[in-house]
């Protein structure tokens, strides 16, 4: 019942913000994740999608209106057109309810180990104790096998503490998400970057509702992301939040 009230009255309070907006702006979200999108210590939103969104805005002379979202709450509101769409990663399940306006960008799912153990290809998977978020799909083949041993893990503190402890043999995730992570708890030093092994990957797109009211802007906006893809500004936008360790982990 609590739930219910909360959802309840974020999408009143999403669509009366929302409301306000011009008629000609589009209404885009941002995933609250950091670095993807969250309020730096200013108190101002700010994140690498929120920059790519204010860029593209820049590119396309239009106007986008950004929000900061839980993920969870994304995907009623697009289905539902109360926000007309935002950058998140392509499916087969929300094909019948968004339009694809341009792919940003393609990130690697990996798995990378600790210093010292080798990975030359998916059966030496099976011979060592891999760690993982709670609740993370990484590919249909990993997750579906029982002969792996995986470690359910909640947070990403917990997965360098075991690290350090000698407790998993590598973790595995994203390649974007685990750069930031690493590299934010302070264990780079302690995997083996250069041995990683692909399990496969999944692209980043600018997604638009299909009922959105601003479909005849794909288009403009196409050729916007086209243009940054090209000159370079969204790898800059990367490098500020990543580093980059994230070009030798998505490579």
């Amino acid at each position: 019942m609590i739930k219910r009230l909360v959802f309840t009255l974020f999408l009143l309070t999403a669509s009366t913000l929302w409301a306000k907006t011009a008629p000609d702006c589009l209404n885009l979200h941002v995933i609250e994740n950091a670095p993807i999108g969250f309020n730096n210590t200013g108190g101002q939103p700010a994140g690498v999608h929120w920059e790519y969104l204010a860029a593209i805005e820049k590119a396309s002379n239009l106007c986008l209106d950004k929000m900061i979202l839980p993920y969870p709450r994304i995907w009623q509101s697009i289905e539902k057109g109360r926000h007309d769409g935002g950058i998140i990663f392509k499916s087969k399940s929300s094909s019948e309810f968004v339009d694809y306006v341009a792919k940003i960008r393609r990130v690697k799912i990996v798995v990378i180990p600790v210093k010292g153990v080798e990975i030359n290809s998916y059966e030496d998977l099976k011979n060592i104790r891999i760690g993982k978020t709670r609740g993370t799909n990484l590919s249909e083949q990993f997750d579906q096998d029982s002969s792996l041993n995986i470690i359910e893990l909640n947070t990403y503190d917990q997965a360098t503490r075991m690290i350090d402890h000698g407790r998993i043999d590598a973790i595995a995730g994203s390649a974007l998400v685990l750069s930031y992570q690493l590299k934010k708890l302070h264990a780079l030093n302690s995997v083996d970057l250069t041995h990683k092994l692909v399990l496969g990957e999944k692209e980043q797109w600018l997604q638009l509702s299909k009922k959105s009211q601003h479909l005849d802007k794909i288009p403009q906006l196409k050729l916007a992301i086209e243009k940054l893809k090209k000159n370079g500004s969204f790898a800059k936008i990367m490098d500020k939040y990543y580093g980059n360790e994230w070009r030798v982990i998505n490579q």
